[in-house]
């Protein structure tokens, strides 16, 4: 019995030693006279662990503290306070990763075309209804492939516009922004976690297609930072800033020390996400037993920031369950089986930039979300198409970094890791001791000055492209994921932003054609000079040879430009069982238009722009294959007026030889045979 005895006090006496604390409820806080000396707010770049209820919320109170304190906090109020898997038969939404499927402005059944009217940046309101911002147009393809209107549902009064819909069999899922917060601005990296912002999650009964009904609407805290469908499960990424609106920057040290005090007692639910339903009812988005804090994370350190993944049951989307991630996250990549949340931390020694990015792996099945393990790597993801540096294959991760800049030169890494069962280690880079060619051509300072333009993975082979004044393709070897290597590289003008992989023999490039000889000087810094965009361009790459890889041919289109640089759900392609493949790309030209003052006769110039579906064919999935325009369908009404509307988010469908092109939220039809002949807009 008194060994007994014995050995229950040491226990009790190292579990005090081992953090006692954590057993204390910080909501029985008693005010203190001094404030601990705590450490300013960072992006722990370290694994993740779960978190007792205790421990994540004193770390989370410290950072809702620590910003308080910021003093450069500044506040905007952006508004008022309030790939195709069937493709024989017809193109769905164009995707990074087969069966997993992205968010977009359309969706398509092969009968019912669903059209989320959008704002553009570039364009405005669209031009269609009072609600533009916050409806979706619900289409019927018909008998001879015109498109008939059934109705238009309202999604969300509140909504400033819509981020993105998911079809699933009946059921609509349509995410949408709305856009009320602030952001806090300090030294380092910001705009993650909106305070006041808000999203909406509606669920749309499409069964009834000329009376659609809206099932289920949930209105969330946070921002989203990306989606994915993957079966009949929706995973969304959101991040959520916790402040209190009464917590202010200040200089008093009083007043401090009362804040803190406020913040230490105030009860955790006010400082965590939440979600409402239709009826007004709240509940916690995040479960405090189910959030993860970075494993370095100590008493003193605190980020106000929460990320939260939550799972949503399509077949019964009142079921909803969530972690959350005490940790800044900028992106997500998703496999059928994992996500990964990533971001990069900045900061200077020695008036140096030092980047460091850090990747958590959750393995993903039905609506279980377990962490895995995270991975830290010199440099940064970039942002545009950022998920495009990501591919898992088994248990390998593999991932293109880049450090440097302009000025001081670039160094790309492309970084192998696997998935030990403990940690995501790093096993194999390029360049290495073996084979130290750099990732871009090496100028007569030793050093590399292109930076990378895209990024895809395909098989067991990656393509990048690095550009300056011309575009080289690397094509890298990775059939052994411990030793990759260069395996061949191409010179041409220009550069492709986005990469389609065709086959095992062709590759597709879209970016923008440049001509290397016209180099134009920066006038506000003399040091800085670039080449001049002719316009976009495609090209068709032989990569049957990954140790030679050559252009076939290339469309350049002047004077343009196409949001598949940017966004690459704007490309359309259809595979036929011939072996070709379509594809179609919004094609956007701005230029000036004289118009004459009826009255004054005077004339004078506006900017107009004209917006276009182009429609190509490659011919066969093997290198003998040729790339051809079909033609354009041009975005005007029926009196040839173009509209006014920006091409950003032109989207476009082939369902077997129909061709539809969308522009603003309407559409027009065009058969494959005879692309000449337009029907619409619809």
């Amino acid at each position: 019995m008194c060994l007994t005895r014995s050995l229950l006090t040491l226990i009790c006496l190292l579990l005090v030693a081992c953090g006692g604390s954590d057993n204390h409820d910080v909501n029985s806080f008693k005010p203190v006279q001094s404030i601990p000396n705590l450490n300013p707010i960072s992006m722990p770049l370290t694994s993740l662990v779960q978190a007792t209820p205790v421990r994540f919320e004193r770390y989370l109170k410290n950072g809702v503290y620590l910003r308080s304190q910021d003093e450069l906090r500044v506040t905007f109020n952006d508004s008022p306070e309030t790939s195709s898997d069937d493709s024989s038969v017809f193109s769905t939404t164009n995707v990074q990763e087969q069966g997993v499927d992205e968010s977009d402005r359309i969706k398509y059944d092969g009968e019912y075309l669903f059209i989320a009217n959008q704002h553009s940046l570039m364009g405005g309101l669209t031009e269609d209804t009072p609600n533009a911002m916050t409806s979706v147009r619900i289409m019927q393809r018909g008998l001879t492939g015109e498109m008939l209107e059934l109705s238009t549902v309202t999604i969300n009064q509140a909504a400033s516009y819509i981020n993105g819909l998911y079809l699933r069999n009946n059921t609509l899922a349509v995410l949408s922004n709305i856009d009320s917060y602030h952001i806090a601005v300090s030294t380092f990296v910001e705009g993650f976690f909106p305070t006041k912002q808000q999203f909406n999650l509606s669920f749309v009964d499409t069964d009834e297609k000329q009376t659609p009904s809206i099932d289920l609407s949930y209105t969330i805290d946070g921002a989203i930072v990306d989606s994915r469908r993957i079966d009949n499960m929706l995973y969304i990424v959101s991040s959520y800033r916790s402040a209190l609106d009464t917590i202010t920057y200040t200089s008093s040290e009083q007043e401090k020390l009362a804040h803190y005090n406020t913040i230490m007692q105030t009860d955790i639910s006010q400082l965590l996400p939440q979600y409402s339903d239709g009826q007004g009812n709240q509940y916690a988005l995040v479960d405090k037993n189910k959030c993860y804090l970075p494993e370095s994370a100590t008493e003193l350190d605190g980020f106000d920031g929460v990320v939260t993944i939550t799972a949503i049951n399509l077949d019964a989307p009142s079921e909803m369950h969530s972690v959350c991630v005490n940790a800044q996250v900028q992106g997500l990549y998703a496999s059928q089986s994992s996500l990964y949340l990533y971001g990069t931390e900045y900061g200077y020694v020695d008036d140096k930039l030092i980047e460091t990015s850090v990747v958590h792996k959750f393995s993903i099945a039905d609506a279980s979300i377990d962490y895995r393990a995270s991975a830290m790597l010199d440099g940064r993801f970039n942002w545009n198409l950022s998920n495009l540096r990501f591919s898992e294959q088994g248990d390998y991760l593999r991932v293109v970094t880049t450090t440097g800049d302009r000025q001081l030169g670039y160094a790309h890494r492309l970084n192998v890791l696997i998935d030990d069962g403990e940690q995501l280690s790093l096993i194999a880079q390029l360049p290495n001791a073996t084979y130290p060619q750099p990732i871009g051509k090496v100028s007569d300072d030793g050093k590399v000055y292109e930076d990378i333009k895209a990024v895809r993975f395909f098989n067991n082979q990656a393509f990048i492209v690095t550009f300056l004044n011309l575009d080289p393709l690397y094509v890298i070897n990775l059939s052994d994921n411990r030793n990759p290597l260069i395996a061949g590289a191409l010179d041409i003008p220009g550069y492709s932003a986005y990469l389609h992989p065709i086959s095992d023999q062709l590759l597709l490039g879209v970016g923008q054609n440049v001509d290397p000889r016209v180099v134009q000087t920066d006038s506000t810094n003399p040091d800085e000079s670039s080449v001049v965009i002719e316009g976009a361009k495609v090209t068709l790459f032989d990569i049957a040879s990954i140790n030679a890889p050559h252009e076939i041919d290339s469309i350049v289109y002047p004077e343009a430009y196409t949001p598949v640089e940017f966004d690459y759900h704007a490309l359309s392609y259809l595979t036929m069982n011939s072996g070709a493949t379509r594809f179609a790309l919004p094609i956007e030209r701005w230029h000036t238009r004289t118009l004459v003052n009826e009255q004054t006769q005077e004339k004078y110039d506006i900017w107009t722009n004209e917006n276009a579906l182009s429609v190509l064919e490659v011919t066969s999935k093997y290198n003998d294959a040729q790339l051809h325009e079909l033609g354009r369908i041009k975005a005007v009404d029926s009196a040839d007026e173009q509209l006014n509307v920006s091409g950003w988010n032109d989207r476009s469908i082939f369902h077997q030889d129909d061709v539809y092109y969308i522009h603003g939220s309407k559409v027009w039809h065009s058969r494959w045979a005879d692309l000449s002949l337009v029907y619409g807009p619809y």
